[in-house]
């Protein structure tokens, strides 16, 4: 799995702190085995929007895993944590390869100052959103406003971004290497990761983009040796492989805020349709049969296209 959880946020709503099996996690939820003391493991220490994490995993492929998925994060200054995530399972083994399965698997967070609370508790399936990245734990929470989709910025070296929405299967990806490969820059994919106060402000948020096994007829100029060292996970569109951004094309900026200038929903469908409402351009189509035309709407200059009329 791509995220350790659940992908996509809830749309619009501030991330519960309530987990599976708990009422809320604002509350001093105790540790398993009734100590507070910080079990072994090894850690992983990153920086989101100015604020360091630390993550605390039970397995050493747990690090690996998360030190490739947020590679563009990471941290080495020795900052203090000013949040810290702990990943376990009820086994004691690797909460990665536990994914999917029944063993029961828990996400703990604290602040500082505070006491161990339990975010989640699952079996099979997760129902809050993934807590990597920690964009629903305090105070990543109160700053950030999330949204399910992709973002490039336009290839003429602006910060006018153009966000690509859609349920799951609906071709983002697709949209997203191509336009990789035709000079855009990366910002995000999967998540939209937006200013609570300011949602037409984007900020770039660095992870692998899944690249489909199905998708790879649709990609011909796609050099298949950058899959060879990217990590290859079942999933239900079949298999995907987790291939940093950097690898497919140039990144923006990770610490300059970048404009959402318009927006591109697509939906699957048979037939080509292209319908323009404001800022935003919603598409009906098949990968398969309309890429082309589709690509070239996005290549549609938008001059007037300033502004945050998407983020709602």
């Amino acid at each position: 799995m791509p995220d350790l959880g659940r992908t996509t946020p809830d749309p619009g709503a501030r991330t519960p702190d309530a987990g599976t099996t708990t009422a809320d996690a604002g509350a001093t939820t105790s540790d398993p085995g009734g100590t507070t003391a910080d079990p072994g493991g090894t850690t992983v220490v990153t920086r989101f929007r100015g604020v360091t994490v630390e993550f605390r995993c039970p397995d050493p492929a747990d690090t690996a895993h998360l030190r490739y998925y947020l590679s563009d994060h990471l941290l080495t200054d020795g900052s203090p944590a000013e949040l810290a995530v702990r990943l376990e399972t009820a086994d004691g083994g690797s909460f990665t390869r536990a994914l999917g399965t029944a063993t029961t698997k828990r996400v703990w967070w604290r602040t500082p100052t505070g006491p161990w609370r339990l975010y989640e508790q699952w079996d099979t399936h997760a129902r809050l959103p993934s807590p990597v990245p920690p964009f629903g734990l305090p105070p990543l929470r109160d700053r950030l406003r999330l949204r399910h989709g992709a973002a490039l910025a336009a290839p003429d070296g602006s910060a006018r971004t153009l966000a690509v929405t859609g349920d799951s299967g609906a071709g983002k990806s697709v949209i997203l290497v191509h336009l990789l490969h035709q000079g855009w820059a990366f910002v995000s994919d999967d998540l939209l990761v937006m200013d609570r106060q300011d949602p037409g402000r984007l900020y770039y948020y660095g992870r692998p983009v899944g690249v489909r096994e199905s998708n790879l007829r649709l990609l011909p100029w796609l050099d298949t040796t950058l899959l060879a060292d990217a990590p290859c996970l079942p999933t239900r569109w079949g298999r995907t492989w987790m291939v940093r951004p950097q690898r497919l094309g140039r990144c923006a900026p990770v610490d300059r805020p970048l404009r959402l200038a318009w927006r591109l929903h697509l939906t699957r469908g048979a037939r080509l349709a292209v319908r323009t409402a404001g800022p935003t351009t919603y598409v009906t189509w098949d990968p398969h049969l309309h890429l082309e035309e589709v690509l070239a709407v996005c290549r549609r200059p938008r001059p007037d296209a300033e502004g945050d009329g998407h983020a709602a």
